[in-house]
C-alpha cells in the first residue's frame, strides 16, 4: 500500500479511463465529488459521469467495479465542475459556459449500486438556459450551489459574471436575482469590469428571521397608493408559518461584501452592501479576491481568499444600527441599508508552491485562483486548493467561541488568542518554471475521514485524515478557567512548553509527480531547500526540545536531591517524636495510678466525715419511731390478711368437696339451711372484703 495512495485508486480502472481525456490546459477544476460512499468522477472523453464505491476499497480481496452513466442528452459544454446534491439525487455538471442536471438513478441490491450493478446506464439530463449561452457569448458561470433548505433536494442557484443570480428547480427557472450592476460584455472590458465590480463567488449564510421595518429608500420612492398595494399583496401571500431569509453573501473582485436577503421562493430581495468590513485597511483586503466560503458557526465565520494566497478569517455579525451606503451605477439596483457587518480577526498567508532557489522574493511571489471546500466533520477545518497543491486550515477561534457560548460562567472571558494553522499538503509546483501541475479534483470521504486528489498529470492521491488534531494530544477544555494561585505561580507545564517548541511554521508537503521531470539543477536546489526546511523546522526544534529535556531532567534530580534530604530529617524528627510520646505515656500511667488512690482516699475520708457528724435531732428520731411503729402495725396486718387468706382458701376447698359431694350424692340440704348457710358465708365473704381493704389502705398509708 503507498503512503500517498491508501485507496490504491490509481491502479483502478475508473481513473485509468478518465486519464486519457484530462483537459490539457492547467488551471484548477473539481472534476470529482462524493456523496456519502459513492465517488464521482467525469470523464471528458466520453462525456459520461463515472461511480465507484470507494468505501468497498477498504475492504480486501473485493473486486470493485465502476458504472458508466450516460448523458440522455448530448454535452457539448467543457465541464469544470461536479457538484452532488445534498441528498445525492442529482449532479449538476457546470462549466463555463452552461449548467447541466443530471438525474440519477436508484439503488438496489447488495452493495448499494445504480440499478444492481448495471455498467452503463443513460440517466436523465437537461440543460439550464442553454439559449441564453448562446446569444451571449461572454457570459460564464462562476459558482453553483445547491440550496440547504430545498424540499426537494433540486434547488441550484448559479451565479454568473453579469451579477445575477439564477435560481433553478430541475430545469425550471424560478428567480433572477440582481446582486449588482449589469454588466454587458462586448469586445473589451467595460469599466465595472476595471474596478473589479463583477461577483466572483457567493455562500448561503445561516437563516434569520425578517425584520419588520420597510426600508426607508425604499419608502422615499413610492406613493401612498403603491404601499397600500403592495400591503395588501403581502397580505395574501404571506404564509400562515413562520418566515425565514437567507442571507447570501456575494463577494466582488475589488474584495466588496454585498448581502442579498431573500427567501427560498422569494420574488421580492434586498441587497445590502457594500458591508462594513472592521479594521480598517488601505487595500480593503484584498483587491484580487477570488472566493468566499460561509462556515455556520455562531456568529457565522466568513474566509474571504485572494490570488496571491492571502486567505481572510472573519466574523459576519449583525449591526447595531443599520448603515446607509452609495447607490450603485446601475439604476436599477437599489441598496438598502446594511444589517451586518464584517470583522476581520486574522489573515493567513498560504505558501503557493516551493521555491527551488528559496529566495522568497516579493516579485516572484507566484499568483493562481484559490478554490475552498469546506470539510463537513470537522467544522473547524478546511480545504484551499489550486494549481500548486492543496492546503488544509484550521481555524482555532470556532473552538473558542463554542466554549464562551456554552459557558455558564459570568467571569468567563473571550480570548482568541490561538491563531489559525495552514498544513500545506500537496505541492505541486516546486521550480520556478511556468509549467503547474493543477488540482482537477478534489473528493472529501467521510466514515472514515479522507481525501481525493485528481492532479493533472493524471496522478490520484488519497489520503487519510485526523477528524480533529485535538483528540492526538490530551484536551485541555475540561480544565477549570479560574486557576489557583499556585498554578498560575507555576506558568505553564512542561507538556505545552514542549508543544510549543515542536509547533512548526512550515512543513513538508507531499511533492507530486509533474507533467515534465525538472532538470538536474532544479533538482538539486529543490534538494537543498528540503534539507534546509528539514533543519530548521524538525531537527533544530528537536535540538531545543533535547535541551529542555536536558534541563527539566537536571530541575528533577535537583529537586529529587533536595526531597531525599528532607526524606532523612523527617525520619529523625519522627524518631525525635516516638521517644517523646513513650515517655508521656509512661507518664501519663503514673499520673492515673496516683489519681486513683487519691479519688479512693478521698471517698473513706467522706465515710468517714459523715459517720462522725452528731445525730441528736428531734425531728429525726421522732421519724424514725413512727416508721418503725408503722413496720409493726403492717406486719401484723399482713400476718392477719395472710391467715385471712387461708381460711379463704380452705372454705373454697371446702366448699368445693362439698359440690363434689352434693353431685355425686345428689343430695339438697333443705331451704332453711340453704338460706343460713349462705348468709354465713355472705358475712364471711363482707368480713374479708372489709379486712382486704384495710390493708391496703395501711401499705398506702406505709407505703409498702
Amino acid at each position: 500500500m503507498s503512503l500517498t495512495d491508501v485507496l490504491e485508486l490509481n491502479k483502478a480502472e475508473l481513473f485509468a479511463k478518465i486519464r486519457d481525456g484530462l483537459p490539457v490546459v492547467q488551471r484548477t477544476q473539481n472534476l470529482l465529488d462524493c456523496k456519502d460512499d459513492l465517488l464521482f468522477a467525469w470523464d471528458a472523453k466520453d462525456n459520461c459521469l463515472l461511480v465507484r464505491n470507494w468505501r468497498s476499497s477498504l475492504a480486501a480481496d473485493v473486486k470493485v467495479k465502476f458504472q458508466t452513466l450516460i448523458p440522455s442528452s448530448v454535452v457539448t459544454l467543457e465541464v469544470d465542475r461536479v457538484l452532488a446534491s445534498n441528498e445525492g439525487s442529482l449532479v449538476a455538471l457546470s462549466g463555463p459556459r452552461g449548467v447541466i442536471i443530471m438525474e440519477l438513478p436508484r439503488r438496489w441490491g447488495p452493495d448499494g449500486y445504480y440499478k444492481d450493478g448495471k455498467p452503463m446506464i443513460t440517466c436523465r439530463t437537461f440543460g439550464l438556459d442553454t439559449q441564453l449561452f448562446l446569444n451571449n457569448p461572454h457570459l460564464e458561470v462562476r459558482q453553483v450551489r445547491w440550496h440547504p433548505h430545498s424540499v426537494s433536494d433540486s434547488t441550484l442557484l448559479v451565479l454568473l459574471n453579469n451579477n445575477t443570480i439564477r435560481v433553478y428547480n430541475h430545469s425550471k427557472l424560478r428567480h433572477v436575482w440582481q446582486v449588482g450592476p449589469s454588466v454587458l460584455r462586448s469586445g473589451a472590458n467595460n469599466s465595472l469590469c476595471d474596478f473589479g465590480e463583477v461577483a466572483v463567488d457567493f455562500d448561503i449564510a445561516p437563516a434569520t428571521k425578517p425584520r419588520d421595518t420597510e426600508p426607508e429608500i425604499a419608502g422615499k420612492n413610492e406613493t401612498t397608493l403603491d404601499k397600500s398595494n403592495k400591503t395588501l399583496m403581502a397580505a395574501k401571500t404571506l404564509p400562515k408559518q413562520e418566515r425565514i431569509e437567507w442571507p447570501m453573501v456575494v463577494l466582488r473582485e475589488n474584495g466588496n461584501i454585498y448581502i442579498l436577503m431573500t427567501g427560498l421562493d422569494s420574488e421580492k430581495t434586498r441587497l445590502q452592501g457594500p458591508i462594513t468590513i472592521t479594521p480598517q485597511a488601505h487595500d480593503n483586503y484584498g483587491l484580487e479576491s477570488c472566493a468566499l466560503m460561509i462556515i455556520p458557526s455562531l456568529p457565522p465565520t466568513m474566509v474571504i481568499a485572494e490570488s496571491n494566497g492571502k486567505l481572510h478569517h472573519a466574523l459576519l455579525m449583525e449591526a447595531e444600527a443599520t448603515e446607509h451606503s452609495f447607490n450603485e451605477v446601475d439604476d436599477f439596483v437599489l441598496i438598502e441599508p446594511a444589517e451586518y457587518v464584517v470583522h476581520v480577526l486574522e489573515t493567513v498567508e498560504l505558501e503557493l508552491g516551493i521555491s527551488a532557489s528559496g529566495t522568497g522574493e516579493e516579485g516572484n511571489v507566484y499568483h493562481c485562483p484559490i478554490y475552498l471546500k469546506r470539510d463537513l466533520i470537522n467544522e473547524l477545518r478546511y480545504f484551499a486548493y489550486h494549481n500548486a497543491g492543496l492546503h488544509a486550515v484550521t481555524v482555532s477561534f470556532i473552538s473558542e467561541l463554542q466554549r464562551y457560548l456554552e459557558s455558564e460562567s459570568d467571569e468567563d472571558r473571550l480570548e482568541l488568542a490561538a491563531s489559525s494553522r495552514a498544513e500545506y499538503i500537496l505541492c505541486t509546483k516546486f521550480d520556478s518554471s511556468e509549467t503547474v501541475n493543477a488540482v482537477f479534483g478534489l473528493a472529501l470521504l467521510q466514515i472514515p475521514a479522507g481525501m481525493v486528489l485528481l492532479l493533472g498529470s493524471g496522478q490520484v492521491i488519497s489520503l487519510k485524515l485526523v477528524i480533529d488534531a485535538q483528540l492526538l494530544v490530551t484536551s485541555n477544555e475540561n480544565k477549570p478557567v479560574g486557576l489557583d494561585v499556585s498554578q498560575q505561580e507555576s506558568g505553564p507545564s512542561f507538556v505545552d512548553t514542549i508543544k510549543s517548541l515542536l509547533q512548526r511554521s512550515v512543513n513538508q508537503p507531499i511533492l507530486a509527480d509533474k507533467l515534465t521531470s525538472p532538470s538536474a539543477q532544479e533538482s538539486y536546489e529543490l534538494l537543498n531547500q528540503a534539507i534546509e526546511v528539514l533543519r530548521e523546522q524538525y531537527l533544530k526544534r528537536h535540538d531545543l526540545v533535547r535541551a529542555a529535556f536536558a534541563r527539566h531532567i537536571n530541575q528533577i534530580q535537583l529537586k529529587k536531591e533536595q526531597q531525599l534530604q528532607e526524606i532523612q530529617d523527617l525520619e529523625q524528627e519522627r524518631e525525635l517524636i516516638s521517644e517523646r510520646a513513650h515517655k508521656l505515656a509512661e507518664r501519663f500511667e503514673e499520673i492515673s495510678y496516683n489519681q486513683e488512690l487519691l479519688v479512693r482516699k478521698c471517698n473513706a475520708l467522706m465515710q468517714k466525715a459523715n459517720a462522725s457528724l452528731p445525730n441528736s435531732v428531734v425531728a429525726e428520731r421522732e421519724f424514725s419511731q413512727e416508721v418503725t411503729r408503722l413496720n409493726k402495725v403492717t406486719q401484723s396486718l399482713a400476718a392477719g390478711l395472710e391467715s385471712a387468706k387461708k381460711t379463704l382458701n380452705k372454705q373454697r376447698y371446702h366448699i368445693a368437696k362439698s359440690q363434689e359431694d352434693l353431685k355425686k350424692n345428689a343430695y339438697e340440704l333443705p331451704e332453711k339451711q340453704h338460706r343460713t348457710i349462705t348468709e354465713i358465708l355472705t358475712q364471711l365473704t363482707g368480713e374479708i372484703d372489709r379486712q382486704i381493704v384495710d390493708v391496703k389502705r395501711i401499705n398506702k398509708i406505709v407505703g409498702v
